[in-house]
């Protein structure tokens, strides 16, 4: 891409996806019309349900909407090939779970290197001892999914999603399973990419979590219905 990342901006208008199931169709997103750019910490809160998942998987490109057009600057990542949608998103585009998704037969630092694998311009065992060290993790280094606590994982998950200095970081309930100090660690170090000129938006229950971000949008029935800024 030949845009710098101060230029960023995703832009989605008139999002809609429906999922049919054995008792009909039901419509998660309804026409949802949003805007994030460089430096925004957008936080999503609702009822569980009510489509905050299912919005950013289409936002991040994992699955396309049934209608509507979303764009990153100048390019709709849906209108890509599959392959080419796969390197865009590896590219700009970083994951954090509450499940954390972690390899279970790689250790900590291979975890966190899988998404440059296949990026020649990045130096992974700088970059990733980086991590190690901002994230508290060089002591777990060589250390198995099995072996860590809850927060070591998202910690981990969160090192990996910040490997290739991504565009976007986007967040599914990353505090869910740690507890308080765990999980104001991950809210800081997203506050913190978002300063440096990344963008993320996060989905949450957890009301503390809601307020980390400078954006927030309130979801319900597959709608914003309330959104507004600090």
């Amino acid at each position: 891409m030949s845009e710098s990342k101060s230029d960023f901006t995703l832009s989605a208008e008139d999002i809609t996806k429906t999922y049919s199931t054995e008792s009909g169709s039901v419509k998660v997103l309804e026409n949802v019309n949003l805007q994030l750019s460089k430096g925004d910490f957008v936080t999503i809160s609702g009822p569980s349900g009510c489509g905050k998942s299912t919005l950013l998987m289409v936002l991040g490109t994992l699955q396309e909407p049934d209608s509507g057009n979303l764009k990153y600057n100048d390019i709709s990542p849906y209108r890509l090939n599959q392959s080419d949608r796969a390197s865009f998103r590896s590219l700009n585009i970083g994951f954090v779970f509450q499940d954390f998704n972690l390899v279970p037969y790689l250790d900590v630092k291979e975890n966190i290197m899988c998404p440059g694998i296949l990026n020649s311009s990045v130096d992974l065992e700088s970059r990733s001892s980086e991590l190690l060290q901002m994230l508290g993790l060089t002591d777990r280094t060589n250390h198995y999914p099995d072996q860590l606590s809850s927060g070591e994982k998202q910690r981990t998950a969160l090192a990996r999603a910040l490997l290739l200095r991504p565009r976007i970081i986007f967040a599914d309930e990353p505090t869910g399973n740690l507890d308080h100090d765990n999980g104001r660690i991950v809210l800081d170090c997203l506050a913190d990419y978002a300063k440096s000129g990344g963008s993320v938006m996060m989905a949450t229950h957890d009301r503390a979590a809601f307020s980390s971000g400078n954006k927030h949008m309130e979801f319900n029935e597959g709608e914003i219905i309330e959104s507004k800024s600090e």
